[in-house]
């Protein structure tokens, strides 16, 4: 991802800095609260996760994934990778 994502527009690609850079945190803190409250590391336990969480999590993720599946197909679209890249 670079942050010269809007051409001909400094501060604009500024603040999608920004906004990559919270993704990044977003990615670790999801990381950190599926170590913490999911069924992972043999856990049987309900979590104590409220809904609210739960759902909080869950369009995160929908969002960070959007964003680099979009990037992605952009990428293949300009030639800049190939669909088959492994």
């Amino acid at each position: 991802m670079n942050a010269d994502a809007v051409a001909d527009h400094a501060k604009a690609s500024a603040t999608v800095f920004k906004l990559l850079r919270t993704l990044t945190t977003t990615v670790q803190g999801l990381a950190e609260l599926r170590n913490q409250l999911g069924l992972g590391h043999g856990r049987t336990a309900p979590s104590p996760a409220l809904t609210r969480h739960a759902r909080l999590a869950l369009n995160s993720t929908v969002t960070v994934t959007e964003f680099v599946l979009d990037t992605w197909q952009d990428r293949i679209e300009r030639g800049k990778l190939s669909p088959r890249s492994p």
